[in-house]
């Protein structure tokens, strides 16, 4: 039978259409600020258990995240669900309570939900990616995610975006080399409702994991976790695509949200409001807890240059007028921006920033780099380079 409790201060969610008389329940708890916090203590993070790995369905009435055993560090999803107007007691995935499985994630239409799961007579967390699909509001029979996704190697988790395309961490590229543990980043299309090959995001390879992967709906940002140093070990990661469709470098998400502990797991929330990640801490006798934070993304999403500008050559002692794009910078959670220009460094270029026309009459040959500046209403700033080359 399943348990209704009354939600105490609960944290966390996943949004979606609603009508206009219900607000948005993260099972009961105050929204935070900018300042990461524990999500519904005593309720999923409960100090001494080792919580990882949150997600919601797209309408917030549903919620799985993960469990490890200290022990073993086997793993059990966890699930609840809105009942009315009350959240049922978090308790095994009924669907999969006899399996060993790891970091779920619900599909962008609420029909599936991804996870991890042990390979048969491997150690724990050798994983392959499983789903398990909704049927007429049941759950089904659960089935792997057959090659080209899942792989004689480890694939750690999932995610998909609303065209059915997964994305997944793998250390397949590693097969055949020597003391190579490396994972990178990947992601397969469905075509013709089928997945036929799996591509690495070349962009994010670099000497450490990429793992922990989240991907927007829509494809517009990604985040995941890399190792960063011996003093802040695993941190989350941003990137953006811009309007070639190519992922920017990535950059680490804002020190208000990254700790000394570490941070892993990123799950947003549909209306990109919230972020939710999970905060492991790691002691001389190893793992010694693991909560689910979340905070709002005021600092999380920053100005990124969505439409490069390529460098300019001018004449010296003509002026030159420049349409600048109106989408140059663009920023997730924020429409308007303010776009300004450096204009101490070089007195012969000018920005109108209403009407976007940067105006030049240079006095002087060589190459210059003119410094705009993006900010959005949270006061985070992004700087990019135009280089202006002058000549005779």
């Amino acid at each position: 039978m399943i348990k209704i409790f009354f939600p105490l201060i609960f944290i966390f969610g996943l949004i979606s259409c609603k009508s206009s008389t219900e607000s948005v329940d993260y099972m009961g708890q105050m929204q935070p600020d900018s300042i990461p916090m524990i999500f519904a203590p005593d309720i999923v993070s409960i100090k001494g258990r080792l919580e990882h790995g949150l997600s919601f369905s797209p309408d917030t009435r549903e919620l799985a995240f993960g469990i490890l055993n200290k022990d073993d560090f086997s793993g059990k999803i966890y699930y609840s669900k809105k009942v009315y107007a009350n959240w049922t007691e978090p308790t095994v995935f009924e669907t999969l309570k006899n399996e060993c499985v790891y970091l779920p994630y619900f599909s962008p239409n609420g029909k599936s939900l991804l996870y991890a799961q042990s390979k048969p007579d491997t150690a724990n967390g050798y994983t392959d990616i499983w789903m398990v699909e909704r049927i007429n509001n049941d759950w089904g029979s659960p089935k792997i995610l057959q090659t080209p996704i899942s792989s004689t190697s480890r694939e750690a988790n999932a995610c998909m975006t609303k065209d059915g395309t997964i994305y997944f961490s793998s250390n397949r590229n590693c097969e055949g080399k020597e003391n190579c543990h490396t994972a990178d980043l990947f992601y397969s299309k469905l075509v013709d409702n089928e997945y036929q090959s799996a591509n690495v995001i070349s962009e994010f390879i670099s000497s450490n994991d990429e793992e922990s992967v989240f991907i927007s709906p829509t494809q517009d940002y990604i985040l995941f976790c890399r190792y960063t140093d011996n003093e802040t070990w695993m941190d989350l990661y941003i990137s953006y695509r811009d309007i070639n469709n190519n992922w920017i470098e990535p950059q680490m998400v804002d020190s208000t949200i990254n700790s000394k502990d570490w941070d892993r797991r990123p799950f947003v929330s549909i209306d990109n409001k919230f972020l939710f990640f999970t905060r492991l801490q790691k002691g001389e006798k190893g793992l010694t807890e693991s909560d689910i934070y979340w905070v709002n993304t005021s600092k999380l999403f920053k100005p990124f240059v969505f439409k490069p500008i390529p460098a300019k050559t001018i004449k010296i002692g003509k002026e030159i007028k420049l349409s600048i794009p109106t989408d140059y910078f663009k920023d997730i959670d924020n429409e308007n921006l303010e776009i300004n220009l450096n204009h101490e460094m070089f007195d012969w270029a000018k920005f109108d920033n209403e009407q976007m026309t940067l105006t030049m009459y240079p006095n002087e040959i060589g190459e210059f780099d003119l410094i705009f500046t993006a900010v959005d209403e949270f006061s985070n700033v992004m700087e990019n380079k135009v280089k202006i080359i002058v000549e005779e």
